[in-house]
């Protein structure tokens, strides 16, 4: 019989935070909004997305979308900084920051940023460079930020 392998509050294995280290971050350039020509931003981007939806298109849950959207998240390993997945979005989508602009006058443009912190401290950090993505697009940058210390040795067992 396999033993169920004990896992943290974020629902990783000790082996795999291990490998993982302190953090965890990505991120991810979306648009979305209803009647966003999907195709067509593939051929201005020159990039296929790694997420797409239409409007009424069912999620894994089972419930329709209510909007259109085309997203491109950063393949890098999750182990890396934040500011690394924002350089290689930032490669792929600054030379369309025109027609990026022209999107935004119909539809929402982000960028989807978050790190997970797996000790009691952290902080982040990023370059004017890295920044200066966020001022090019005219978008704000949003960071979701998730503090999950490990489980300490005193914590009570469950009864």
């Amino acid at each position: 019989m396999r033993r169920a392998r004990k896992r943290d509050r974020s629902g990783i294995t000790a082996k795999k935070r291990q490998r993982l280290g302190a953090f965890t971050a990505g991120a991810a350039f979306r648009i979305y909004g209803i009647g966003l020509d999907i195709d067509s931003v593939t051929r201005e981007l020159g990039v296929s997305p790694d997420h797409k939806h239409r409007q009424g298109e069912l999620d894994r849950g089972g419930k329709p979308y209510t909007h259109d959207m085309w997203s491109l998240a950063s393949p890098l390993r999750r182990s890396r900084d934040l500011q690394v997945h924002l350089s290689w979005l930032a490669e792929r989508i600054l030379p369309h920051h025109r027609y990026i602009s022209n999107l935004q006058e119909r539809f929402k443009v982000d960028m989807y940023c978050w790190k997970n912190c797996y000790t009691e401290q952290s902080s982040l950090v990023l370059s004017a460079s890295a920044l200066r993505t966020f001022t090019q697009l005219n978008i704000n940058l949003e960071v979701g930020l998730l503090c999950l210390p490990p489980e300490s040795a005193t914590e009570p067992t469950p009864a």
